[in-house]
Protein backbone atom coordinates (compact mmCIF):
# COMPACT_ATOMS: atom_id res chain seq x y z
CA UNK A 1 0.00 0.00 0.00
CA UNK A 2 2.82 2.37 0.88
CA UNK A 3 4.48 1.72 -2.47
CA UNK A 4 1.22 2.48 -4.28
CA UNK A 5 0.90 5.80 -2.47
CA UNK A 6 4.47 6.67 -3.38
CA UNK A 7 3.82 5.83 -7.02
CA UNK A 8 0.69 7.97 -7.08
CA UNK A 9 2.56 10.90 -5.56
CA UNK A 10 5.42 10.47 -8.00
CA UNK A 11 3.06 10.61 -10.98
CA UNK A 12 1.21 13.54 -9.43
CA UNK A 13 4.47 15.49 -9.31
CA UNK A 14 5.30 14.54 -12.90
CA UNK A 15 2.03 15.54 -14.53
CA UNK A 16 1.24 18.66 -12.47
CA UNK A 17 2.95 21.07 -14.94
CA UNK A 18 0.63 19.78 -17.65
CA UNK A 19 -2.41 20.60 -15.51
CA UNK A 20 -1.05 24.12 -15.02
CA UNK A 21 -0.60 24.65 -18.75
CA UNK A 22 -4.03 23.30 -19.69
CA UNK A 23 -5.89 25.22 -16.97
CA UNK A 24 -4.32 28.52 -17.99
CA UNK A 25 -4.68 28.06 -21.75
CA UNK A 26 -8.24 26.71 -21.93
CA UNK A 27 -10.51 29.79 -22.31
CA UNK A 28 -13.31 28.93 -19.89
CA UNK A 29 -13.19 31.86 -17.47
CA UNK A 30 -12.43 35.55 -17.24
CA UNK A 31 -8.89 36.34 -18.34
CA UNK A 32 -8.09 38.11 -15.06
CA UNK A 33 -9.15 35.03 -13.10
CA UNK A 34 -6.95 32.83 -15.26
CA UNK A 35 -4.05 35.12 -14.48
CA UNK A 36 -4.71 34.89 -10.74
CA UNK A 37 -4.97 31.13 -10.87
CA UNK A 38 -1.85 30.95 -13.03
CA UNK A 39 0.12 32.89 -10.41
CA UNK A 40 -1.07 30.59 -7.60
CA UNK A 41 -0.37 27.45 -9.64
CA UNK A 42 3.07 28.68 -10.64
CA UNK A 43 3.85 29.23 -6.97
CA UNK A 44 2.87 25.63 -6.25
CA UNK A 45 5.14 24.44 -9.05
CA UNK A 46 8.04 26.36 -7.49
CA UNK A 47 7.37 24.73 -4.10
CA UNK A 48 7.25 21.34 -5.82
CA UNK A 49 10.59 21.93 -7.56
CA UNK A 50 12.22 23.01 -4.29
CA UNK A 51 10.85 19.91 -2.55
CA UNK A 52 12.27 17.70 -5.27
CA UNK A 53 15.66 19.40 -4.99
CA UNK A 54 15.72 18.57 -1.29
CA UNK A 55 14.56 15.01 -2.06
CA UNK A 56 11.24 15.51 -0.30
CA UNK A 57 9.34 13.35 -2.76
CA UNK A 58 6.25 13.04 -0.60
CA UNK A 59 5.89 16.81 -0.26
CA UNK A 60 6.43 17.26 -4.01
CA UNK A 61 3.71 14.74 -4.74
CA UNK A 62 1.26 16.29 -2.30
CA UNK A 63 1.84 19.73 -3.83
CA UNK A 64 1.33 18.20 -7.28
CA UNK A 65 -1.99 16.72 -6.17
CA UNK A 66 -3.07 20.09 -4.76
CA UNK A 67 -2.23 21.80 -8.05
CA UNK A 68 -4.11 19.20 -10.08
CA UNK A 69 -7.16 19.41 -7.82
CA UNK A 70 -7.11 23.19 -8.04
CA UNK A 71 -6.83 23.06 -11.84
CA UNK A 72 -9.83 20.73 -12.11
CA UNK A 73 -11.94 22.90 -9.79
CA UNK A 74 -10.94 26.05 -11.68
CA UNK A 75 -11.80 24.53 -15.07
CA UNK A 76 -15.14 23.08 -13.95
CA UNK A 77 -16.28 26.21 -12.13
CA UNK A 78 -15.05 28.44 -14.96
CA UNK A 79 -16.88 26.38 -17.58
CA UNK A 80 -20.13 26.40 -15.59
CA UNK A 81 -19.95 30.14 -14.99
CA UNK A 82 -19.06 30.86 -18.60
CA UNK A 83 -21.93 28.72 -19.86
CA UNK A 84 -24.40 30.39 -17.48
CA UNK A 85 -23.30 33.89 -18.48
CA UNK A 86 -23.48 32.97 -22.17
CA UNK A 87 -27.09 31.83 -21.81
CA UNK A 88 -28.11 34.81 -19.67
CA UNK A 89 -26.44 37.28 -22.06
CA UNK A 90 -28.34 35.93 -25.06
CA UNK A 91 -31.61 36.02 -23.11
CA UNK A 92 -31.00 39.61 -21.99
CA UNK A 93 -30.27 40.52 -25.60
CA UNK A 94 -33.89 39.74 -26.44
CA UNK A 95 -35.42 41.90 -23.71
CA UNK A 96 -34.83 45.32 -25.28
CA UNK A 97 -34.41 46.72 -28.77
CA UNK A 98 -30.73 47.46 -29.46
CA UNK A 99 -29.45 51.01 -29.78
CA UNK A 100 -28.08 51.72 -33.28
CA UNK A 101 -24.87 53.76 -33.17
CA UNK A 102 -22.61 55.10 -35.85
CA UNK A 103 -18.87 54.66 -35.44
CA UNK A 104 -17.80 57.04 -32.62
CA UNK A 105 -14.41 57.66 -34.21
CA UNK A 106 -12.49 58.19 -37.44
CA UNK A 107 -10.27 55.52 -38.95
CA UNK A 108 -10.13 51.77 -38.35
CA UNK A 109 -10.68 50.43 -34.82
CA UNK A 110 -10.80 46.91 -33.36
CA UNK A 111 -13.56 45.74 -31.00
CA UNK A 112 -12.44 44.13 -27.74
CA UNK A 113 -14.12 42.89 -24.56
CA UNK A 114 -17.48 42.19 -26.16
CA UNK A 115 -19.93 39.33 -26.63
CA UNK A 116 -21.39 36.58 -24.40
CA UNK A 117 -18.13 34.73 -23.63
CA UNK A 118 -16.51 35.34 -20.24
CA UNK A 119 -13.07 34.49 -21.60
CA UNK A 120 -13.30 37.43 -24.03
CA UNK A 121 -15.56 39.90 -22.26
CA UNK A 122 -14.43 41.21 -18.87
CA UNK A 123 -17.46 43.55 -18.90
CA UNK A 124 -19.69 40.62 -17.91
CA UNK A 125 -18.70 41.20 -14.27
CA UNK A 126 -21.06 44.25 -14.20
CA UNK A 127 -24.57 43.90 -15.65
CA UNK A 128 -24.77 47.55 -16.77
CA UNK A 129 -21.79 46.87 -19.06
CA UNK A 130 -22.83 43.49 -20.47
CA UNK A 131 -23.17 44.98 -23.95
CA UNK A 132 -20.16 47.28 -23.73
CA UNK A 133 -17.39 47.37 -26.33
CA UNK A 134 -13.83 48.56 -25.94
CA UNK A 135 -12.28 50.07 -29.07
CA UNK A 136 -8.57 50.20 -29.87
CA UNK A 137 -7.32 51.96 -32.99
CA UNK A 138 -5.70 49.78 -35.67
CA UNK A 139 -4.43 52.38 -38.14
CA UNK A 140 -2.85 54.80 -35.70
CA UNK A 141 -2.56 55.76 -32.04
CA UNK A 142 -5.70 55.42 -29.95
CA UNK A 143 -4.60 58.10 -27.54
CA UNK A 144 -5.45 61.55 -28.84
CA UNK A 145 -7.82 60.26 -31.55
CA UNK A 146 -11.03 62.24 -31.99
CA UNK A 147 -14.10 60.68 -30.35
CA UNK A 148 -17.35 61.61 -32.09
CA UNK A 149 -21.02 61.51 -31.19
CA UNK A 150 -22.40 58.17 -32.45
CA UNK A 151 -26.04 59.27 -32.26
CA UNK A 152 -28.18 62.40 -32.14
CA UNK A 153 -28.50 63.20 -28.45
CA UNK A 154 -28.37 65.67 -25.58
CA UNK A 155 -25.36 65.79 -23.27
CA UNK A 156 -26.62 64.49 -19.89
CA UNK A 157 -23.35 64.39 -17.96
CA UNK A 158 -19.73 65.40 -18.45
CA UNK A 159 -16.90 64.24 -16.21
CA UNK A 160 -13.37 65.52 -16.81
CA UNK A 161 -10.16 66.23 -14.93
CA UNK A 162 -9.20 62.68 -13.94
CA UNK A 163 -5.53 61.99 -14.76
CA UNK A 164 -4.48 59.72 -17.62
CA UNK A 165 -2.60 56.54 -16.75
CA UNK A 166 0.64 55.41 -18.42
CA UNK A 167 0.12 53.15 -21.45
CA UNK A 168 0.66 49.76 -19.78
CA UNK A 169 -0.70 46.30 -20.55
CA UNK A 170 -1.89 45.40 -17.04
CA UNK A 171 -4.93 46.73 -15.23
CA UNK A 172 -4.51 50.14 -13.60
CA UNK A 173 -7.45 50.57 -11.27
CA UNK A 174 -9.32 53.67 -10.21
CA UNK A 175 -11.93 52.32 -7.79
CA UNK A 176 -13.74 55.64 -7.29
CA UNK A 177 -13.75 56.66 -10.98
CA UNK A 178 -13.58 53.46 -13.08
CA UNK A 179 -14.86 55.21 -16.23
CA UNK A 180 -12.36 58.03 -15.85
CA UNK A 181 -13.30 61.05 -17.94
CA UNK A 182 -16.56 60.34 -19.75
CA UNK A 183 -19.54 61.88 -21.50
CA UNK A 184 -23.12 60.62 -21.15
CA UNK A 185 -25.49 61.20 -24.07
CA UNK A 186 -29.31 60.97 -23.73
CA UNK A 187 -30.49 59.54 -27.04
CA UNK A 188 -32.93 61.55 -29.12
CA UNK A 189 -36.13 59.52 -29.40
CA UNK A 190 -35.09 57.16 -26.57
CA UNK A 191 -34.82 59.51 -23.64
CA UNK A 192 -34.57 56.64 -21.15
CA UNK A 193 -31.29 55.40 -22.68
CA UNK A 194 -27.86 56.98 -22.25
CA UNK A 195 -24.71 56.22 -24.24
CA UNK A 196 -21.48 56.34 -22.25
CA UNK A 197 -18.19 57.29 -23.97
CA UNK A 198 -15.47 56.64 -21.40
CA UNK A 199 -11.71 56.80 -20.69
CA UNK A 200 -11.36 60.15 -22.47
CA UNK A 201 -8.16 62.17 -22.27
CA UNK A 202 -8.02 64.56 -19.35
CA UNK A 203 -9.13 68.06 -20.32
CA UNK A 204 -10.20 67.01 -23.82
CA UNK A 205 -14.02 67.13 -23.64
CA UNK A 206 -15.57 69.57 -26.12
CA UNK A 207 -19.22 69.46 -25.01
CA UNK A 208 -21.17 70.82 -22.06
CA UNK A 209 -24.17 69.73 -20.01
CA UNK A 210 -27.46 70.16 -21.89
CA UNK A 211 -25.82 70.67 -25.28
CA UNK A 212 -27.51 69.06 -28.29
CA UNK A 213 -25.12 67.01 -30.43
CA UNK A 214 -25.54 65.40 -33.83
CA UNK A 215 -23.88 62.33 -35.27
CA UNK A 216 -20.23 63.15 -35.92
CA UNK A 217 -19.89 66.06 -33.50
CA UNK A 218 -16.61 66.12 -31.60
CA UNK A 219 -17.02 64.86 -28.03
CA UNK A 220 -13.39 64.71 -26.90
CA UNK A 221 -10.17 62.75 -27.37
CA UNK A 222 -9.38 59.13 -26.58
CA UNK A 223 -7.33 58.79 -23.41
CA UNK A 224 -6.33 56.38 -20.66
CA UNK A 225 -8.20 57.64 -17.58
CA UNK A 226 -10.05 55.49 -15.05
CA UNK A 227 -9.55 51.73 -14.75
CA UNK A 228 -7.71 50.78 -17.93
CA UNK A 229 -4.96 48.63 -19.37
CA UNK A 230 -4.08 50.93 -22.27
CA UNK A 231 -5.57 53.89 -24.18
CA UNK A 232 -8.94 52.91 -25.64
CA UNK A 233 -12.55 54.03 -25.97
CA UNK A 234 -15.19 52.29 -23.86
CA UNK A 235 -18.80 52.47 -25.11
CA UNK A 236 -21.96 51.14 -23.49
CA UNK A 237 -25.61 52.14 -23.09
CA UNK A 238 -27.63 52.16 -19.87
CA UNK A 239 -30.92 53.51 -18.43
CA UNK A 240 -29.27 56.14 -16.21
CA UNK A 241 -27.14 59.20 -16.95
CA UNK A 242 -24.14 58.48 -14.70
CA UNK A 243 -21.82 55.51 -14.51
CA UNK A 244 -22.41 53.28 -11.46
CA UNK A 245 -21.11 49.76 -12.19
CA UNK A 246 -23.70 47.06 -11.59
CA UNK A 247 -26.53 49.51 -10.88
CA UNK A 248 -28.82 48.56 -13.81
CA UNK A 249 -29.06 46.31 -16.83
CA UNK A 250 -27.18 47.55 -19.86
CA UNK A 251 -28.88 48.12 -23.20
CA UNK A 252 -27.78 46.14 -26.31
CA UNK A 253 -25.81 48.04 -28.97
CA UNK A 254 -25.19 47.67 -32.69
CA UNK A 255 -22.63 49.71 -34.62
CA UNK A 256 -22.20 51.06 -38.11
CA UNK A 257 -25.50 49.88 -39.59
CA UNK A 258 -24.99 46.26 -38.50
CA UNK A 259 -27.85 44.16 -37.17
CA UNK A 260 -25.77 41.98 -34.84
CA UNK A 261 -23.34 42.68 -32.02
CA UNK A 262 -19.64 43.23 -32.56
CA UNK A 263 -17.41 40.22 -31.97
CA UNK A 264 -14.07 40.65 -30.23
CA UNK A 265 -11.43 41.18 -32.90
CA UNK A 266 -13.83 42.60 -35.51
CA UNK A 267 -12.92 45.88 -37.18
CA UNK A 268 -15.09 48.94 -37.71
CA UNK A 269 -14.08 51.93 -39.77
CA UNK A 270 -15.39 55.41 -39.13
CA UNK A 271 -15.54 57.97 -41.90
CA UNK A 272 -14.33 61.54 -41.66
CA UNK A 273 -17.22 63.95 -41.58
CA UNK A 274 -17.58 67.71 -41.67
CA UNK A 275 -18.99 68.40 -38.22
CA UNK A 276 -19.37 71.14 -35.65
CA UNK A 277 -16.98 71.51 -32.72
CA UNK A 278 -14.12 70.06 -34.76
CA UNK A 279 -10.67 71.50 -34.06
Amino acid sequence: MRELVREILRWAALVSPGFLIVSVLVPVSFAFRRRRWGIVAFGLIVVQIVAEEFRAATLAGVVGLALEAGAVVFLVRGWRQSKGLHTAWLEQLQTEAPVALQAPFEGKWKAQGTGPWASRNHHLVANDQWFATDWVREDGESRGSRILAPVNATVAHVEDGHPDKPARRWIQRDIENPAGNYVSLRIEGREDVYVILAHLESGSTRVSLGQAVRVGDLIGLCGNSGSTTRPHLHVHAQPRERVAPGSAWGVPLVFGGRTGWMRSGELLEGEKQGVRNRE
